[in-house]
């Protein structure tokens, strides 16, 4: 989150930088803080496969969007790498979307955003690094998506540097409006 305008890209200051760093997004919000409950119930999520917290977390997420009138076409979530989907067993972001589709009645688009390459992770590193770390990374696996406006799903958001390599992939392949959402977002 940017400390002098906050999440929404579409408000930020000039001088903050955040619409020159991410311009595929339209914007980025986040449901709550990656603090407390929710960073501990993240965790478990994620790395210890408790997979029956996608709904109370899907949930949380939707709430938020309604409150902030935040709606698109359809929901897709950010891609694991075969490799680490296959160590994980999961992709949290794809559950997450899963879910926020059905509270939202939203579909899915034709065809998979894909991760082409494995990328180290992004924990502890800083934003540029991180920018440069996924730019390329991925790509959109179908037809065109005609304008169509997306909202793209992860657990966890930043710097904002995977939505924005994700948005970038579907810009290129002709959508609509990325809409970058998590559940929670790192104060950094």
């Amino acid at each position: 989150m940017c400390r002098r305008c906050g999440v929404e890209l579409e408000s930020a200051q000039r001088q903050c930088g955040c619409r020159g760093r991410l311009r595929a997004l339209s914007r980025l919000r986040s449901a709550v803080a990656y603090e407390g409950p929710i960073e501990v119930a993240v965790q478990r999520f994620k790395y210890e496969g408790w997979r029956r917290l996608a709904g109370p977390l899907a949930l949380l997420l939707a709430e938020r969007l309604a409150v902030e009138g935040l709606a698109a076409d359809c929901v897709l979530a950010v891609p694991l790498h075969e490799r680490r989907l296959s160590q994980r067993g999961f992709n949290q972001a794809d559950l997450l979307a899963r879910e926020l589709r059905m509270k939202l009645s939203l579909d899915s688009a034709r065809g998979a955003l894909v991760r082409t390459r494995a990328t180290p992770p992004q924990v502890g590193h800083d934003r540029m690094w991180r920018l440069e770390n996924v730019r390329g990374a991925f790509a959109w696996r179908g037809p065109d998506l005609g304008g169509r406006s997306v909202m793209l799903v992860d657990d966890v958001a930043t710097t904002g540097a995977t939505l924005e390599a994700c948005a970038a992939a579907l810009r290129a392949s002709g959508s609509g409006p990325v809409i970058g959402v998590s559940v929670a977002r790192v104060i950094v």
